[in-house]
């Protein structure tokens, strides 16, 4: 009886020790899935995040806008943002850090704003690949007369800001055969300037014409942006109220006049035919695959790539920049009535870095900034 009355009692201390073990437990175990599901959140809020950035990264290169980014001074930079549907939002900006390279910089928050992700790329501009080594360039059969007049010196447009040095003097004429160049009024080639007035190249055929670079000639179909039957047509800026109206094919931009809405405005444009043009001016990078006709004294800056002829008559055409007719054909090109065919590198190096798509470096182009 003694031993039993010393052992009264110890059940209540083991079922409360027991207690406390369990409720331990309990707490480590709730603790330990607390835990987890807040890594696991925290988780797909980082991976929202990442996504965001990686998604404004992305669209911002997706929608390249050359007249926004293109026309960017060297050191300055642009902000975009938006949202993505399922993951959370984004803002960064696209900064130049060269004539050629850009870092596009994105910042990607969470759905609720908790998280962020920051990346970068580098990218470069592609433009078209244009050789101008002549203020005209061609293989085929040329007769130039009236008072017409093709200058291989290099003649900066008017009232264009920001260009480059004068540039050494290229040909007037740049041909397969120096015999296929003729005259009509025209007397010991007082129409044509350069150094020299016309260059015999045997290299040219068509094959050099109508390709540039990586891309041959119909390749730069899918780089345009205004895209036309050919027909006849007048050129002339248009506004949107006080926007250029960049949906109007007919407008290629206002080069007698940069301070103005369709200043900045440099569109590859593509003719898919035989393309005749009534006046009035128009700038960026003209390629027509058919004949090019001009007349009314219409006047173009940037390159002007012909897949077959050219021929101006009446008041003729002001081509500032250069002109390459591949003149497949070999039809002849007739620079008659009043017109000018000016080299301009100035006008030719706007063109086409106006026009530059953009596209990844290829290597080492992305970046995990946090």
């Amino acid at each position: 009886m003694q031993r039993l009355r010393d052992t009264r009692g110890i059940a209540l201390p083991l079922a409360i020790f027991a207690l406390v073990i369990v409720g331990v437990l309990v707490a480590s175990s709730f603790f330990i899935g607390r835990q987890e599901q807040l890594v696991g959140r925290n988780t797909v809020r980082l991976n929202q995040a990442f996504a965001s950035a990686e998604a404004g990264a992305q669209l911002s290169l997706a929608s390249w806008d050359p007249i926004v980014y293109n026309a960017t001074p060297v050191g300055g930079s642009v902000a975009f943002g938006g949202n993505v549907t399922g993951s959370g939002w984004y803002r960064g900006s696209v900064r130049r850090l060269n004539d050629l390279l850009y870092l596009i910089n994105s910042e990607g928050f969470s759905r609720d704003s908790t998280a962020r992700q920051r990346v970068g790329l580098l990218v470069r501009l592609r433009p078209i690949e244009v050789d101008i080594t002549a203020a005209l360039k061609t293989q085929g059969a040329t007769k130039i007369g009236g008072s017409s007049f093709i200058n291989g010196n290099d003649t900066p447009p008017p009232g264009w800001l920001d260009c480059p040095a004068i540039q050494p003097t290229l040909p007037g004429i740049e041909i397969a055969k120096a015999a296929d160049v003729t005259t009509s009024g025209c007397k010991d080639m007082t129409c044509v300037t350069g150094d020299p007035k016309v260059k015999e190249n045997p290299s040219i055929s068509e094959s050099t014409l109508t390709n540039f670079g990586d891309a041959s000639f119909d390749e730069l179909k899918a780089m345009a942006n205004v895209v036309i039957p050919g027909g006849v047509r007048q050129i002339a800026p248009s506004l949107t109220g006080t926007k250029c109206n960049k949906e109007d094919l007919n407008n290629w931009g206002d080069p007698l006049t940069p301070a103005a809405p369709c200043g900045n405005y440099f569109p590859i444009i593509w003719s898919e035919g035989d393309l005749s043009i009534n006046g009035v001016q128009g700038q960026g990078v003209l390629v027509v695959n058919g004949n090019l006709s001009v007349q009314g004294g219409f006047q173009f800056f940037g390159p002007v790539l012909v897949r077959k002829a050219l021929k101006t008559t009446g008041t003729g055409g002001h081509f500032h920049g250069g002109v390459v007719a591949a003149n497949i054909s070999l039809e002849q090109n007739d620079v008659l009535g009043n017109a000018v065919v000016n080299y301009s590198y100035c006008a030719v190096i706007k063109a086409l870095q106006n026009t530059a798509s953009a596209s990844l470096l290829r290597e080492r182009s992305w970046v995990n900034l946090y």
